[in-house]
């Protein structure tokens, strides 16, 4: 048994298709002590709450190496397992000594043991012990590679914490999520330490708060720029050396439909006569109309050609069995178009619906049509969508004003 490797090392679940809008989570195995069987365990932390795909997968990533980091360690899901009440009560007694021993001013690393051992006495989620030994490695490497080890509960102050964060926010290239991750995580801690028996700190020197020296950060959504008539009309004549990238993107434009959905769509959810598109979602649908151009690029597919399973824009770019690679028409962008023009990272193939919504509304259309397009479902989300990419669209000073 000695011989036998304990665990299997973290991957990245993405969901059925990889769009972030799925459900994610990271994963891996451990042998249970007792049946000798691989068991499996999800880790879920705040994966789910980015929707941004470049952010999940970054932080996603990041918990991959974590896990595997705590795995390395030492850490096993079955050291508290219910089954084995002499160890619960080993756990139990070990945690009083170490509260009775420690209880004026235990150094910091000592806390962070006797909160994990604590919690994991409460028999909580394997995923929610994982996650705090991941946050807490983290502020371990941070005190000793800094050589602050030895530093004791009842010094914590907020401008500590904010330092640290931010030196392992550098150190690691978290973006603001991850951040703010971390910083609630100082915020669960604080609130522990800070009641009886303990009451290492007090409370209110942790407030997390604008007007407070710990405070979260912004993130902010990545923009995908929509191309303006200069940009425009260069980037149409690169993509007619690249058809399948050019039909991409004018479908993109005359559809508005994101780039997961496009990559999921296929033919028994296309009605080029009764003129509209179904895209089927896990807990909602929604329909858009198919106009006048958007019907004749879809009419050289020759859609009635293939079985209704087909994906209209499967692999290579073609109507095929099997979906295209996720990143497939980023690429193509990439490297035959922006980097020939030298464009600027915010221009990329999901610009096109962008373009779509900003020419719709210069030609006089509707913002109830609009919406109906882009699928925002309430009238906030689309204003403040609006707002952000077009702002005073209308106004006297696009026009004539006043002479030199």
């Amino acid at each position: 048994m000695s011989l036998r490797k304990s665990y299997r090392r973290a991957k990245i679940y993405r969901g059925r298709t990889g769009s972030p809008t799925e459900k994610w989570h990271v994963w891996y195995s451990y042998r249970n002590p007792i049946t000798l069987k691989f068991e499996r365990f999800k880790v879920y932390e705040e994966l789910n709450y980015i929707k941004d795909h470049k952010e999940k997968e970054e932080y996603a990533k990041d918990l991959v190496t974590d896990t595997n980091v705590m795995l390395r360690m030492g850490y096993t899901p079955f050291a508290v397992d219910k089954r084995t009440e002499t160890l619960i009560d080993d756990e139990k007694i070990a945690i009083v000594e170490a509260e009775k021993n420690k209880a004026d001013d235990p150094q910091l690393i000592e806390a962070f043991e006797i909160f994990l051992k604590a919690k994991r006495l409460l028999n909580l989620d394997s995923d929610t012990i994982t996650t705090y030994c991941s946050y807490i490695s983290k502020f371990e490497n941070y005190l000793f590679t800094t050589r602050r080890a030895d530093i004791h509960v009842r010094d914590l102050t907020a401008g500590f914490l904010k330092d640290m964060l931010t030196w392992l926010s550098d150190h690691h290239k978290w973006n603001p999520t991850t951040y703010n991750n971390h910083l609630r995580f100082c915020g669960t801690l604080a609130n522990w330490f800070s009641r009886k028996p303990r009451q290492w700190v007090k409370k209110d020197d942790f407030v997390i708060s604008k007007d407070e020296e710990l405070e979260f950060k912004t993130a902010k959504p990545m923009k995908h720029q929509y191309f303006g008539a200069t940009v425009a009309d260069r980037v149409k004549k690169e993509m007619i050396k690249i058809p399948q990238l050019e039909f991409y993107c004018k479908f993109i434009y005359y559809s508005c439909m994101r780039p997961d959905e496009i990559r999921e769509l296929v033919i028994e959810n296309v009605d080029i006569k009764g003129r509209y598109i179904k895209i089927v979602g896990k807990t909602k649908s929604r329909t858009i109309p198919i106009c006048d151009e958007l019907a004749a690029l879809l009419e050289t597919l020759n859609l009635d050609q293939h079985p209704l399973s087909s994906f209209v824009i499967g692999k290579d770019g073609q109507t095929a069995r099997i979906r295209h690679s996720e990143g497939y028409f980023a690429r193509l962008f990439r490297e035959y178009i922006r980097k020939p023009l030298e464009l600027s990272e915010n221009f990329t193939p999901y610009g096109w619906k962008h373009t779509r919504v900003v020419d719709l509304l210069n030609a006089g259309y509707s913002d109830a049509e609009v919406k109906n397009l882009t699928g925002h479902t309430d009238t906030e989300s689309y204003d403040k969508y609006k707002r952000d990419l077009v702002n005073y669209m209308h106004t006297r000073l696009r026009g004539q004003t006043l002479g030199f």
